[in-house]
């Protein structure tokens, strides 16, 4: 059986970027919630906090995009393999 263009065996991929994308949500929701009370921005705790919170939204807003764009392009270049590869008579 050929599997080569196969939109199934990209499942995985997009559940997992959702996965991925609703637990940076939850993490920076809870974070935000213990650094107000830690002290807000005033206190180490508070500080460090805000040190993750920045880091966390960093890694959202800069390497999220990239994968979802590199997923898409699996999914286009799935579906122009199925179509069009692996044909042989």
């Amino acid at each position: 059986m050929n599997n080569r263009g196969n939109i199934n065996q990209l499942f995985p991929a997009v559940l997992a970027l959702v996965l991925v994308g609703v637990l940076l949500g939850a993490g920076l929701l809870i974070l935000s919630s213990f650094q107000t009370a830690a002290g807000g921005t005033g206190s180490i705790a508070g500080n460090a906090t805000g040190s993750v919170i920045t880091a966390m939204a960093t890694l959202a807003s800069t390497w999220l995009p990239i994968i979802v764009v590199v997923i898409a392009a699996g999914i286009v270049l799935a579906i122009l393999l199925g179509a069009f590869g692996g044909k042989q008579k």
